[in-house]
């Protein structure tokens, strides 16, 4: 069939690739592509994490299948001075973060339980043909490519902090590099296994009994939380943008939510009209995304679980409310002009590049879907015997506001992921999702700009110098002009020009359907590629 993928490393994209000209659909392509990323984008990604899968059916209206992970500990007695919980420092742009990782950092993974429903809901293939290319990856060896080295070197201080994680990443007493092979063997195992099996077994059998074992003790997960983890079929979030019908992610995440946010803050401005990463372009850009932070802050963060709290957020009425705001940034010269804080935040500091990836499909029959998936940084630790790498979310501080192991059990936790499918005249126009941590909304927001407003090629609308407000400091790409950055730095703006383009500002991997036929953009800055099936 024909069609076109786009994804975080070339042998992902391949797998997809293989199952269209097998005759499968843009689902069938989907799931083996986030197979094959889990051997592939192994320090990203893994069956251990979580994601969401937004799946457009020609003729049909998008859904949204949130298997995002859960808070553990159902039926447990909750406890926190016995975890195995601790920091590892990871360097990164200029700066030490501390993060938490060890198997009291795990929530219950979804990926397994997310697949398999959308595999018996939209695919034609069988499983085993799905799983077979991330299987012979795993078993033959993948060579590491260059931005998947850079990773492996960043987390290295969690990828070899267990023997497991040793045999996959330093075989040889010292870290893997690029042009090197990453063999997994038993995760080969495991997922012929599951091939044959079924994805259900993942939280059955023998794989539960290694997850217990690995993560039961010294972390958090029980057997009830394996047996009660379900995936959420949601209806996606809607929003209009210039005649286009935007479907994203909705609550309890936040990226999808505030992306439509700022679309709604901008659809009244003349974007086309202020060029691209010019002064005033940019002035706009920082003010949209400073009202979008605090209308997090005051309107949506502390309701996120509540039932339609994203009406209220982007209803007219609140557009209108911060929409007088954004007016009077813009008039104003100062960067805390507007109503908000009365002492400027702390310097942040960049936060880690985000592990997270992204997967974007359509085939020739008009089915599109977006898949982001994650593991967090990592726990540091594998499910014994697998292979696979578990999440560490609940050692991320950006879903834990309110402190480490303070959420109840069985609470989905809130993430920034965002799959994004634009449709227009009832067709998918643009796929699109991004890794990048708290830059996925700014980074899918800049993308679907660039496309919509300024008539950009997918390529070039991807590969755009991006920028990123980050609450202190506007971060900058090479590409934006000097003589714009030179404007707001005298109007009072903290600005860092970065000197290369960098995993920081996200990896949106995007797919467009038009006119003139199918295009892909595979992000450069993690080394993503887009590949066609004519």
């Amino acid at each position: 069939m024909k069609g076109m993928i786009s994804a975080g490393h070339e042998l992902t994209a391949r797998a997809g690739v293989e199952m269209l000209e097998r005759g499968g659909n843009a689902f069938d392509a989907a799931v083996a592509a986030v197979f094959a990323s889990f051997v592939c984008e192994t320090s990203i990604t893994s069956a251990g994490g979580g994601g969401f899968f937004m799946a457009h059916s020609r003729g049909g209206e998008p859904v949204l299948y949130d298997f995002f992970s859960k808070v553990p500990g159902k039926g447990g007695v909750l406890r926190t001075e016995d975890l195995d919980f601790f920091p590892v420092y990871i360097s990164f742009a200029d700066t030490t973060q501390e993060l938490y990782i060890g198997r009291g950092s795990v929530a219950v993974p979804g990926c397994m339980a997310g697949l398999e429903m959308v595999h018996e809901r939209h695919c034609t293939l069988p499983l085993k043909v799905l799983l077979s290319p991330a299987i012979r990856y795993a078993n033959e060896g993948v060579p590491l490519s260059p931005h998947q080295a850079y990773f492996i070197s960043l987390l290295s201080p969690m990828l070899t902090v267990s023997e497991e994680g040793r045999k996959v990443y330093a075989p040889r007493g010292s870290l893997i590099r690029q042009g090197d092979l990453i063999v997994n063997k038993d995760m080969a195992e495991t997922f012929e296994y599951l091939s044959k099996e079924g994805l259900k077994r993942f939280y059955e059998g023998p794989i539960a009994e290694s997850i217990l074992e690995g993560f039961g003790e010294w972390g958090l997960i029980t057997k009830r939380d394996l047996r009660e983890y379900n995936v959420c079929v949601r209806e996606p979030l809607e929003a209009s943008y210039r005649g286009n019908l935007v479907y994203t992610n909705p609550p309890p995440s936040s990226g999808g939510c505030l992306v439509a946010f700022a679309l709604k803050l901008l659809e009244s401005h003349d974007i086309t009209g202020l060029g691209h990463n010019g002064s005033r372009y940019l002035r706009l850009l920082i003010e949209t995304m400073k009202i979008t932070d605090e209308a997090r802050r005051e309107d949506f963060d502390h309701r996120v679980y509540e039932e339609g709290v994203e009406e209220e957020f982007l209803s007219a009425e609140n557009i209108e409310l911060y929409a007088k705001r954004l007016s009077r940034g813009l008039s104003t010269s100062s960067v805390y002009g507007t109503p908000g804080p009365p002492t400027p935040p702390a310097p942040p500091g960049p936060t880690g590049p985000g592990n997270t990836t992204q997967v974007s499909v359509v085939d020739g029959e008009g089915n599109a879907a977006a898949v982001t998936t994650s593991t967090g940084i990592g726990s540091g630790f594998m499910i014994p015997g697998t292979g696979i790498m578990m999440n560490n979310f609940l050692g991320e501080e950006d879903l834990n506001p309110h402190g480490f192991h303070t959420q109840t059990p069985g609470t989905r936790i809130s993430s920034m992921m965002a799959p994004t499918i634009v449709m227009k005249d009832g067709r998918p126009r643009i796929v699109l999702g991004s890794g990048g941590s708290k830059r996925i909304r700014s980074a899918i927001l800049q993308v679907i700009m660039n496309i919509i407003d300024h008539s950009m090629p997918v390529t070039q609308a991807v590969d755009a110098a991006r920028v990123h407000w980050d609450g202190y400091t506007f971060q900058a790409e090479p590409g934006v002009e000097e003589t714009a950055l030179e404007s707001l730095r005298k109007e009072g703006f903290p600005v860092k020009l970065w000197k290369v383009k960098d995993v920081y500002f996200g990896g949106v991997n995007t797919v467009c359907m038009d006119e003139g036929g199918v295009s892909g953009g595979g992000d450069p800055r993690r080394g993503s590629v887009a590949l066609k099936v004519d």
